[in-house]
């Protein structure tokens, strides 16, 4: 794959199998403009198959406390890695963009439901958990 790097930031832009280009635009668009972004980890079995499902909802119930500051794109790369979460600028109060970093690359995804296709939502909007991660692009 070809990868090609921006002058203002150390982020790859890599297309993958399930590429979104207006995922990826409106995320550039929301690093372009200086906006605070937060990222929140999405609590579920994928990101953390050793924790009881039971302790993961209860932990949902405090999304607020877990919000990590996106100051610039930078921010991105300090991520844990691994733990895909939902990315959305700090005034909002959902979205359909999820954010994870592997191997040092940061992947902005689109969420939907495995057993239906829909797309979901932070807010959970198109499903009742989001259980799926896909139209994955590195940025």
């Amino acid at each position: 794959m070809n990868s090609t790097t921006t002058d203002s930031s150390p982020i790859v832009n890599q297309p993958l199998d399930y590429y979104n280009p207006q995922v990826e635009q409106r995320v550039q668009q929301w690093l372009a403009s200086g906006q605070l972004l937060t990222w929140i980890p999405i609590l579920n079995q994928e990101n953390f198959p050793d924790v009881p499902q039971q302790i993961l909802q209860f932990a949902d119930q405090y999304q607020e406390a877990m919000r990590w500051p996106i100051h610039r794109p930078e921010d991105l790369l300090a991520l844990p890695e691994g733990i895909t979460g939902w990315l959305l600028p700090a005034t909002a109060s959902d979205t359909d963009v999820a954010c994870v970093v592997w191997n040092g690359e940061i992947y902005i995804l689109g969420v939907q439901d495995k057993r239906t296709g829909r797309k979901q939502t932070l807010l959970g909007k198109g499903a009742d958990v989001p259980t799926d991660i896909g139209n994955q692009s590195a940025v």
